[in-house]
């Protein structure tokens, strides 16, 4: 499993703008996603990132979440 630090600090951080973001990578129970992306949104929130754009695909192993974000 991969740490959420790192992503946050990615999104954050990096001059990259969009991200394709595994979250199955983050969490064991993929059904929990939405708490997951709302930690992210709220961690995003505060750090004066914005969402210029956000969809999330979901099977039955992964949940995708497509994001492109303005600093």
């Amino acid at each position: 499993m991969k740490k959420d630090d790192d992503l946050i600090y990615s999104l954050i951080f990096s001059e990259q703008e969009s991200f394709i973001i595994d979250i199955s990578d983050y969490i064991t129970d993929i059904y929990q996603y939405t708490e997951f992306v709302s930690m992210i949104k709220s961690v995003l929130k505060k750090s004066k990132v914005k969402i210029s754009k956000s969809n999330i695909a979901m099977d039955s192993k992964t949940v995708l979440w497509e994001l492109k974000v303005k600093k």
